[in-house]
């Protein structure tokens, strides 16, 4: 039991950022992004706890770079640890068990941030051309959206049925198609769905990523997305004078899916486990007393000198009886203790902090020879906020644009809340790599000042 003690209170360790071995380190950042560097540095710092988490930051960012290859590494790396906890067996109900302290488990997100995590990995096979892969992966963040503490909640991320029924389009699967759309149109009955000739699909991406707060055993999530809305416009080069444009409409509110699951308000979760947690100290504080309510028996029922025989034997067992149950109330106490010690009520507040609050789109029907399309911006009130021209990336029979409006770079290159607040506020540093041997060797001996002309 002290062994166990001593490991519950070890277990903070994890939260903190290890220094990775500069020659190994090098050699890995050395052909990713140079505004992503200090990312994929503390990304080695920080380790398995927050792997999955950089790799869905990380994911994104180099999504939205246009490195398809990189980004497709990190995203299979990433619903690799996904499916590892998410899926249906033992082991994996291991990784889900309550005693786990909530901030020192291996991130896995919430299942809005898993549901994303597939999504993004769906628009990379549709990048590719693969469209039965990428309907596949827009399945599993469905079924993502549905797994929910081990309950089973309806799943109503819009989004994910209407791109399954987009992916079969584009492998000229109708009747698969018209499935995903019927199971689409359950959930949202106001987007207008893809026509039988639209080969274009745009993915307009406005607005911050929720955030996550604690308050106590509570996980709030705040909105600090805008409510911007998106004009698409483009030139053909058969009508040139024309200059037609349409409206994103909203897809899915990424906000709603991580304040509810399927509808449902989640912040019992935890509450829960704040119950338990207090059920299990309130049942060692009274084993506890017992415990020494029963040794205080047994010390005052010994046999006393002058008794007879029978009185001293019968002595003897209430004796032998209080001292064996204040060592098992001991027992249940401190294990009741120990338990309510390794639940963790307080909320884990990491997120993902470079996805988006909203997803809007439309599809096109577009010649070939309309090679980009202009994606404007504009406020709720109609005040323009600007706007980029965005190449259509054509695979297959279909072309994607994807468009997020602002940065997809992290601001800070931890996650937030992924190591205490002091290392979070630290400055990222990458050291310089070590000389090679050789360099050391040959490399001339400083001047000294009897040598030098001064």
């Amino acid at each position: 039991m002290v062994a166990a003690a001593m490991t519950v209170g070890c277990v903070t360790a994890r939260e903190q950022e290890t220094s990775p071995d500069l020659g190994s380190v090098h050699a890995y950042l050395d052909d990713k992004p140079t505004e992503l560097r200090r990312h994929f540095f503390i990304a080695q710092a920080q380790g398995q706890r927050n792997r999955v988490l950089n790799d869905m930051r990380l994911g994104l960012a180099t999504f939205a770079l246009g490195r398809n290859q990189l980004s497709e590494q990190l995203f299979d790396d990433a619903l690799q640890g996904i499916e590892a906890v998410y899926a249906d067996n033992e082991q994996a109900k291991k990784a889900r068990e309550l005693l786990t302290r909530e901030q020192v488990k291996d991130f896995k997100g919430e299942p809005y941030e898993r549901v994303m995590a597939y999504y993004y990995r769906g628009l990379l096979y549709l990048r590719a051309g693969d469209f039965e892969n990428a309907r596949a992966s827009f399945k599993g963040g469905m079924l993502q959206d549905a797994f929910a503490e081990e309950q089973q909640y309806r799943a109503d991320f819009a989004l994910m049925p209407f791109l399954q029924g987009w992916a079969a389009h584009c492998s000229g699967n109708a009747s698969l198609a018209a499935e995903d759309f019927k199971e689409f149109r359950a959930i949202n009955k106001d987007a207008p769905l893809p026509r039988d000739k639209d080969n274009v699909l745009v993915l307009v991406e406005t607005g911050d990523a929720p955030v996550k707060i604690s308050d106590g055993a509570r996980l709030r999530i705040k909105r600090s997305g805008s409510t911007e809305t998106a004009r698409i416009s483009w030139t053909d080069p058969d009508h040139p004078k024309d200059h037609p444009e349409d409206s994103a409409v909203l897809l899915e509110d990424i906000y709603r899916q991580a304040s509810t699951r399927g509808g449902r308000q989640f912040d019992a979760i935890l509450e829960g486990k704040a119950e338990y947690k207090s059920v299990a100290d309130t049942v060692g504080n009274a084993a506890l007393i017992g415990a020494i309510l029963a040794a205080k028996v047994a010390t005052e029922s010994g046999p006393r000198r002058g008794t007879k025989r029978k009185d001293r034997e019968r002595a003897e067992d209430v004796q032998q009886g209080a001292a064996i149950a204040a060592g098992g109330l001991a027992l249940i106490g401190l294990l009741s203790k120990l338990t309510a010690h390794a639940i963790e009520s307080e909320a884990d507040t990491r997120y993902w902090d470079n996805l988006s609050d909203r997803v809007q789109g439309l599809t096109m029907t577009l010649s070939d020879k309309v090679t980009a399309l202009r994606v404007e911006f504009q406020s709720p009130g109609g005040t323009m906020l600007g706007g980029r021209d965005i190449p259509i990336q054509r695979a297959g029979r279909c072309g994607l644009v994807w468009i997020k409006d602002g940065t997809a770079i992290p601001r800070n290159p931890r996650a937030p809340n992924s190591v205490p607040a002091d290392i979070m506020a630290s400055p990222v540093i990458i050291p310089a790599a070590p000389a090679s041997p050789a360099a050391l060797v040959t490399a001339s001996p400083p001047a000294t000042g009897r040598d030098s002309k001064e």
